[in-house]
């Protein structure tokens, strides 16, 4: 019997470490993540599967990015639920615990977009093109023009310290920093950088 409990000990112990390694490769490391609608088409297209790096990631100009769109409303109302205990905010056991009963308004939603323009840099948009410090932005991925998707927003805009200005290559299906309801995207919330495209296969491989 205690041979039998010994083995079953073995096994459970052995699933917990593979359990806990994988969690950790895919929080920290590198994660895989598929591309839901059409808003980087062409450059990236419906259900593609992205392998993305996320360790010691820093947002650069042009890169693809996953971003959490959701993840300052988010943080907004876990900073409500602390103010409501007395709290300066939850504990991050107490967000993982909240994160189960959170409206769904306030929960991850995951976007695919390309970095345009980094802290301190300006942005504008006039005549259809996009001008990064007053130049030019020559973009080879995207042969239309590109216009402001909301009146709220005014530019030329300074990007803000720790935050990038983030657009899809299908300028005209894409809800991006264009639009106030996600503005401008802090670090803390981009994901990690797209690196490979593993999916569909006969598109493997990298993109511009």
């Amino acid at each position: 019997m205690k041979k039998i409990l010994k083995e079953i000990w073995e096994w459970v112990y052995t699933i917990v470490i593979a359990l806990v390694i994988a969690m950790t490769i895919k929080t920290f490391l590198f994660d895989i993540v598929k591309v839901d609608g059409s808003s980087m088409f062409p450059t990236l297209e419906h259900q593609d599967r992205l392998l993305i790096t996320k360790l010691g990631y820093t947002p650069k100009a042009q890169d693809i990015v996953i971003l959490d769109s959701t993840y300052e409303d988010r943080n907004d109302y876990y900073n409500s639920l602390a103010e409501e205990k007395g709290k300066e905010e939850l504990s991050g056991f107490e967000k993982v615990i909240k994160y189960f009963t959170l409206p769904k308004q306030y929960k991850h939603r995951y976007y695919v977009k390309r970095v345009i323009a980094t802290p301190g840099q300006t942005i504008d948009i006039k005549n259809g093109k996009v001008y990064i410090d007053g130049k030019l932005l020559e973009e080879e991925y995207y042969d239309g023009n590109t216009y402001s998707t909301s009146s709220l927003v005014k530019y030329p805009i300074m990007v803000e310290e720790n935050c990038v200005f983030v657009m899809g290559d299908n300028r005209g299906n894409s809800s991006d920093s264009r639009d106030p309801s996600l503005g401008q995207v802090p670090y803390e919330a981009v994901i990690g950088k797209f690196q490979f495209r593993i999916f569909p296969f006969n598109k493997l491989g990298k993109t511009k």
